[in-house]
């Protein structure tokens, strides 16, 4: 029958792994795969429903063995689980605790039939578990946003496009709505991925900085400056350079800019020597650059230059869809790193967390969720576990603010009151704190200042503006 990916053998020691392949191919004539314990998260998908055995040869295997089953399981992922032990760990008890989530347990070398038996029912048609050494970059791209933002499934194709092409790429959206992850997988799924991913925040960089930061500097090139420093640009070699939050760089370092993306030149500052960048250039910004661009604070050239290939992400609170799969995605990340037995959410948690508006996005909900992880004791996170800003937002009622008679807002004017207005209520939840309200919003505490400067809302008097939740829908649609 040769290979099959319904049934896949996981393992830490590869001599019982070879053992139990050849016996299954003796038995059925089929070769299992195997694969390490840290590699599965790369095969499971909603749709793939194929079975995992997990091999514990020593007691020091049961920690790696629950945390597959845990992760699965508070996943939801269809994936079956069984597990084939020796006698030391069954005499440990290790993996007791385990019994509600697993289909079977083998004690080997004392249940061959029984093994063969299940491997036969495990063969049964079904969607096969991925194979990442061999799929396409389309295949890449969905199985990574399925498992957690199965909303963004619709851009696989133009993200091929990217990903297969060495054009500048721009990404748009509110802060917190995965600009980086994206630009992360256009980078993995790209001949680049082999090289450095490197983030650049112009928004924590000082003015007089950014052109060091970028492009480095000579010894002595102004006062601090006590050794050759290499900028972000040559360091991302020939890997992938994000510069995010581009719409806060000044109109003098667009222009730097531009030139680096049309000849790949460039020179420290304080050298006359030309430097040839091999960096591919992706760009993420929060604001609408064609609305900057339409205001002069943004250069059109470079606007054009970075606007090859463009991909908005609408805001957490249009694709609701993707709530549940990115709360139980993160309670397995934080179980794992907190030692949590978490293996399930409790369906009025996550009505809760789906209730709510998120201002600050997937980094806002990721804070939440972390926290709740926390607090967590059992094995199901409970309603109780979240803050109490999520459970008083949720049992509020939605308000939904009037249109005025004859309302002609621009999408612009619409993405800017509701900034405006998630400013207002994160400084006025952090006591008008700027640093805990941008850590709320999960932004820098410059780029708050500027949009706050931007907003007018530097006066206390400043009026309150509402978003028009119709109009957002809009925007996160464009």
């Amino acid at each position: 029958m040769g290979s099959s990916r319904r049934l896949v053998i996981v393992a830490q020691d590869q001599r019982l792994a070879s053992v139990v392949q050849s016996h299954l191919y003796r038995a059925i004539q089929v070769t299992a795969p195997i694969v390490r314990y840290e590699d599965v998260p790369n095969l499971l998908t909603p749709e793939t429903d194929g079975d995992l055995l997990l091999l514990a040869s020593d007691p020091a295997d049961a920690s790696a063995v629950e945390t597959v089953v845990r992760e699965t399981k508070v996943q939801h992922l269809p994936a079956g689980l069984s597990v084939l032990e020796t006698d030391a760990v069954r005499a440990s008890g290790k993996l007791d605790p385990l019994n509600p989530y697993i289909a079977e347990r083998f004690a080997w070398p004392h249940h061959p039939r029984e093994l063969t038996a299940w491997a036969h029912r495990a063969l049964a048609a079904g969607t096969p578990f991925a194979d990442p050494a061999t799929e396409s970059a389309a295949e890449t791209i969905r199985r990574r946003l399925i498992n957690h933002t199965p909303s963004l499934t619709a851009m696989v194709e133009q993200l091929c496009i990217a990903s297969a092409h060495d054009v500048t790429v721009l990404i748009e959206g509110e802060t917190g709505t995965g600009k980086t992850f994206l630009a992360k997988l256009v980078h993995d799924c790209s001949a680049r991925r082999a090289n450095r991913f490197l983030v650049v925040s112009c928004g924590t960089l000082s003015g007089n900085l950014i052109a060091s930061e970028f492009f480095g500097h000579a010894k002595g090139a102004f006062t601090s400056a006590d050794a050759v420093k290499v900028g972000k640009f040559a360091a991302a070699g020939e890997g992938t350079i994000l510069l995010d939050e581009i719409d806060t760089l000044g109109l003098e370092h667009q222009a730097n800019l531009l030139r680096v993306i049309e000849t790949g030149e460039f020179e420290p500052v304080g050298s006359n020597e030309t430097h040839v960048c091999r960096a591919r250039i992706v760009a993420a910004t929060n604001w609408n650059l064609a609305d900057a661009v339409e205001r002069g604070t943004f250069r059109r050239d470079l606007y054009y230059r970075l606007h090859v290939l463009s991909f908005h992400l609408p805001a957490l609170r249009h694709r609701p869809e993707d709530i549940g799969p990115l709360v139980r995605g993160m309670v397995a990340k934080y179980g794992t790193k907190y030692s949590k037995r978490l293996f399930s959410v409790c369906p009025e948690a996550l009505r809760a967390l789906e209730a709510f508006p998120w201002p600050g996005n997937i980094r806002q909900l990721e804070n939440v969720v972390q926290q709740a992880v926390l607090t967590s004791a059992g094995s199901e996170l409970k309603v109780h576990h979240l803050p109490p800003q999520v459970l008083s937002r949720t049992d509020a009622p939605t308000v939904m603010m009037p249109l005025p008679t004859g309302f002609d807002g621009t999408l612009k004017q619409t993405r800017e009151a509701t900034e405006r207005a998630n400013i207002l209520r994160a400084l006025e939840k952090a006591n008008q704190s700027r640093t805990r309200a941008a850590q709320m919003l999960g932004v820098s505490r410059v780029t708050l200042y500027k949009k706050m400067r931007a907003y007018n809302l530097l006066k206390k008097d400043a009026p309150i503006t509402y978003p028009f939740d119709e109009f957002n829908q809009r925007a996160g649609n464009a």
